[in-house]
């Protein structure tokens, strides 16, 4: 599965720290919420819980990015 958006993007220190607990990205907020730092780092322990992988690309600051999500089939 693959999740496509046109947002803030990742920079390069976004990329290294993406799924690691409590860090907060360079993007910001643009609803009022606020960010705890976890969010994607349970998603990847919950994808990698059920043997998947997920990897994050972007073109970098303003280019958007995209989540590749892989899960193996069931048996």
């Amino acid at each position: 599965m693959q999740v496509q958006d046109e947002g803030p993007g990742l920079t390069d220190e976004d990329k290294k720290n993406l799924f690691q607990r409590f860090v907060k990205l360079s993007a910001k907020p643009t609803g009022g919420e606020s960010s705890t730092g976890l969010g994607l780092s349970i998603v990847k322990s919950l994808i990698e819980a059920h043997h998947g992988t997920i990897v994050a690309k972007s073109d970098g600051k303003d280019k958007g990015a995209t989540f590749i999500i892989e899960l193996p089939a069931i048996k």
